[in-house]
């Protein structure tokens, strides 16, 4: 019951904004005068722990959710949140496709559910009852971590099972089944963070990970190796 949301941190990609997260508070600071941000959100912001905090590649967005069940949208030009997405369970991370077409976000049942960005204008708010899709699961492990990979092909996720699941992330997520790439398996125990080294520029499928077993894995993620 008195479980505490860990302090979270982002940064803006052109360095221009960080934003902290504790509890159900979110503060942003303007790094370029040393200011801080007022956020405009009239549905009164969060109102549980914070989870995942998230900028996009553009750093045009910034996401937010967590134990209140919503995902909150904010345009990084206003910080008015533009759009909230009610989930039917607890938030427990989320990703911003490299695009910036989709959101997709993971509940504690382990569900990944997808938000259409594709109809975003800037400083236009989303249309009102915003839809989330299923679109893939850990059969009832929570998943800890969501990723994106650096070329925007596939979608990795972790979970509390010991599992790194490597699944192709197609032009049309919300069409038709999701082809599993591979399983990165080693980990004995919960895998709490992923990332990435190089880039598709290099040709490098590399991805590290870390978790309660207290090791630090890399792995070709493309095979699972």
């Amino acid at each position: 019951e008195n479980e505490a949301a860990p302090a979270l941190v982002a940064v803006h990609p052109n360095h221009e904004f960080v934003s902290v997260s504790i509890g159900s508070d979110i503060r942003v600071f303007d790094l370029r005068d040393g200011s801080g941000v007022k956020l405009v959100d009239g549905d009164g912001g969060h109102r549980d722990s914070i989870r995942s905090i998230r900028f996009s590649r553009s750093g045009k967005l910034f996401v937010s959710a967590g134990d209140d069940k919503l995902v909150k949208i904010w345009d990084t030009i206003t910080w008015r949140c533009v759009s909230v997405v009610v989930s039917e369970k607890r938030v427990n991370s989320l990703a911003i496709s490299n695009d910036e077409r989709f959101i997709c976000f993971a509940d504690k049942f382990g569900v990944v559910h997808l938000v259409d960005l594709r109809d975003y204008k800037s400083s236009d708010s989303f249309p009102i009852n915003k839809k989330a899709v299923p679109i893939l699961a850990h059969y009832c492990s929570i998943i800890t971590r969501l990723e994106f990979s650096p070329d925007g092909r596939y979608i990795v996720t972790a979970d509390r099972d010991f599992k790194i699941r490597v699944t192709v992330f197609p032009e049309e997520p919300l069409h038709g089944a999701h082809e599993i790439q591979s399983f990165c398996l080693g980990h004995t125990e919960f895998v709490s963070c992923l990332a990435f080294l190089g880039n598709d520029r290099d040709g490098l499928r590399l991805l590290v990970s870390g978790g309660g077993d207290s090791t630090v894995r890399l792995w070709d993620y493309a095979s699972g190796s």
